[in-house]
């Protein structure tokens, strides 16, 4: 049998890849926490489903923000 090469990232690469998948957790823990603190503003006024969408829209909302921006830069230093 003949042994394939396994072919390495370069680090550059592996950097940005890991710099876009930190922030693409950013975005899911954003939208949770937005969720979360909709949740809690709900039980604590009794309104029950107001500040809960109100929050997941607000997580949502900063979380493909910080994502977007994110990715702009590093767009803007691929180019560079």
């Amino acid at each position: 049998m003949k042994r394939t090469k396994h072919e390495k990232l370069e680090r550059s690469l592996a950097f940005r890849l890991g710099r876009i998948s930190g922030y693409s957790m950013v975005l899911v823990i954003m939208t949770f926490l937005g969720l979360y603190a909709g949740m809690k503003l709900d039980g604590y006024t009794g309104m029950s489903p107001n500040f809960t969408f109100i929050g997941l829209i607000i997580g949502i909302v900063l979380g493909f923000r910080g994502f977007i921006h994110e990715v702009m830069v590093e767009r803007r230093t691929k180019n560079t």
